[in-house]
């Protein structure tokens, strides 16, 4: 080897430990920023599909509607169990009332056809005398 080429080697040789370091720092922020380029691109398409899924679930509105009537007539039913002694009084008196309630409109429906019969009398009555006095008229 010639003289050139061995103080060539000497001077890498001794600057090589530096250089080598500066390569390694060089290589590992190359990664930490390579790194960071990927968490932030990974973070942007996450938000962007929760923003897209929860926006559609915040809109839809969904209304319940819930029929309490036959829970509201348990607990009353409940309540007049206690107080069974008197509705069955109450049944009783309805009772009676409903059978007086169908005399009255028999009662009712007879003086009803009793009237359209005397109606009918009095309209036949009228249309006799009407006859006479016609005849009567055209008899002079």
């Amino acid at each position: 080897m010639s003289q050139k080429k061995v103080d060539a080697y000497k001077a890498r040789k001794s600057t090589r430990g530096r250089a080598d370091k500066k390569e390694k720092i060089m290589f590992t922020l190359e990664m930490f920023a390579w790194a960071f380029i990927c968490v932030v691109v990974v973070a942007w398409i996450g938000y962007s599909a929760y923003v897209k899924v929860a926006g559609t679930k915040a809109e839809v509105v969904q209304n319940t509607v819930l029929d309490t009537s036959a829970l509201d007539n348990y607990i009353s039913g409940i309540d007049t169990d206690e107080d069974a002694d008197t509705t069955e009084e109450t049944a009783d008196e309805t009772d009676a009332a409903d059978t007086t309630e169908d005399e009255n409109a028999e009662a009712a429906d007879d003086t009803t056809a009793t009237e359209d019969t005397a109606d009918d009398s009095a309209e036949t009555a009228d249309d006799t005398a009407a006859t006479e006095e016609t005849g009567d008229s055209a008899a002079k």
